[in-house]
């Protein structure tokens, strides 16, 4: 564990980044267990050319993105993309090639054509495109360092998913723009039965 005395610099993200990176592991029930007693940061990696920031069409892994580790992160991985803002930019940059159909989230949920879902066989396919393309890695940290590293993290990686907090990110405006056309098809299908 990292101590509270430590300054995040310039290197100090270079080293989590790629320890991070070598630690990437395919995603698995053993690896989504460690969200129950993981403390610190994750990341997803990606190895491919389907999202967008491929450096010449490169398949080197690269993270993209960066969270707090937690129970509820596993979230990201269950087949309901209207809780999970990972789901729904995967689903945004993945709908054409994927064939996606996007509906309305909950509907108590106010914001339920911007927290949309897919229907049900989408959602299945979302997440097994998911479990064969993303890794995940944990990188644990003191407590009073878990902001610090985590904003370190995201202004050495600008991680693609990572739309908040993260001005290196050349591709969220892009993302929110596939995301709206996914809730504007969500109204479309608002009388869809999943």
């Amino acid at each position: 564990m990292r101590s509270s005395e430590e300054t995040i610099t310039w290197d100090v993200q270079k080293a989590a980044a790629e320890e991070l990176l070598a630690q990437l592991a395919a995603v698995s029930e053993q690896e989504l267990a460690k969200f129950d007693t993981a403390r610190g940061v994750y990341v997803l990696g990606y190895a491919g050319t389907e999202l967008p920031g491929s450096v010449w069409g490169s398949d080197d892994a690269r993270i993209i993105y960066v969270g707090h580790a937690g129970r509820d992160s596993v979230r990201h991985f269950a087949d309901d993309t209207a809780i999970s803002t990972v789901r729904r930019s995967l689903a945004a940059l993945l709908a054409t090639s994927l064939e996606l159909t996007a509906i309305p989230g909950v509907d108590s949920d106010d914001d339920r054509f911007n927290n949309y879902r897919l229907i049900i066989e989408d959602e299945r396919k979302l997440s097994a495109w998911m479990y064969e393309h993303l890794r995940i890695a944990f990188y644990e940290v003191a407590p009073d360092l878990l902001e610090p590293m985590y904003h370190a993290l995201l202004n050495y990686c600008a991680p693609l998913l990572n739309l908040k907090n993260n001005p290196g990110n050349q591709y969220g405006g892009q993302i929110k723009k596939y995301r709206k056309k996914l809730a504007e098809d969500a109204v479309l299908n608002s009388g869809r039965q999943e």
